[in-house]
């Protein structure tokens, strides 16, 4: 049971800032440091900072989320959230970080086509205006005229694609697997599949460059920490809709550091997209609550 509201609000808000300012970070150091680079070194840093949680309850627990039925769906999932990061990372490099966050954050706008497809779920027709809203924002944030349009915001779009991917997967595998088998293996093939597409990018590494990395691993891990703290004590819904925050942390971050004010049309084009998709969110879980109900 959800026992902790404050706390659930709390450890979102946390988590979408920390993964405002990860993202902020890997922006500025975008030239210096190859994105493959950057996404290992993430991912072997929270693999540590993860282990000492995953053996808190002894060796016999964590021998425990090694036992999974779906070992492919872990690796194809993994794929996929890697991709979050890889288009992500790459996109910012050369479009505003808040357009960035934004485009990310379209994956609740995709996952009822993918579920369609995916899984055969047939497609709840109070969804059709959220979605309307949310994709007429996105085309306001992309400026697709010819002389405006940046090809890398469709990078963020793909890291959107990657993230409903990675959503629907999780929703697959957790039929099967515990939470912490599901974590497990996200860590343990991240850490691997990247470091295998490091070596081809590799660069040597100053003492003060890898402290960079280093807080960026961190901030991964305090992303991932606090977002599945918040899923303990919050509705779903609830901390879905509030991660859209770190578009107005990013925001925030965008103005402060590279002067950046948005126009009112991107203003405009962000509420548009966050509504769309909170709304997606709050119609979906309001559907899986009677189906649950239903079949309680």
């Amino acid at each position: 049971m959800k026992n902790n509201l404050k706390l659930g609000v709390g450890m979102t808000l946390l988590s979408s800032l920390s993964y405002a300012v990860l993202t902020a970070i890997v922006k500025m150091q975008s030239g210096h440091v190859p994105t493959p680079v950057i996404v290992f070194i993430q991912s072997i840093v929270t693999l540590i900072l993860i282990a000492p949680f995953m053996l808190k309850d002894g060796l016999q627990a964590a021998r425990g989320c090694l036992n999974s039925r779906s070992i492919h769906l872990h690796f194809i999932r993994t794929l996929f959230s890697l991709g979050i990061s890889y288009f992500l990372f790459l996109a910012v490099a050369h479009i505003p970080l808040v357009n960035g966050l934004l485009l990310a954050n379209t994956a609740p706008l995709m996952v009822p086509f993918l579920a369609f497809f995916m899984m055969s779920q047939k497609m709840n027709h109070r969804l059709w205006l959220p979605i309307l809203i949310g994709f007429v924002g996105i085309i306001l944030v992309l400026h697709p005229e010819p002389s405006s349009f940046n090809p890398a915001a469709l990078l963020a779009l793909a890291a959107g694609f990657c993230m409903a991917m990675s959503m629907l997967l999780v929703r697959m595998a957790s039929k099967e697997d515990s939470s912490a088998t599901i974590s497990f293996y996200y860590f343990l093939f991240s850490t691997l599949i990247s470091g295998i597409i490091a070596i081809k990018y590799w660069i040597p590494i100053s003492g003060p460059l890898l402290a960079i990395l280093i807080l960026e691993g961190s901030l991964f891990f305090i992303v991932q920490f606090s977002l599945a703290t918040a899923l303990k004590n919050s509705p779903a819904e609830l901390v879905s809709s509030l991660y859209y925050s770190n578009i107005v942390f990013g925001a925030i971050i965008t103005a402060f550091v590279w002067h950046v004010h948005l126009s009112w049309l991107t203003i405009v084009g962000i509420v548009l997209t966050c509504l769309g998709g909170i709304f997606c969110i709050m119609v979906q879980s309001k559907a899986n609550r009677i189906v649950q109900a239903a079949k309680g």
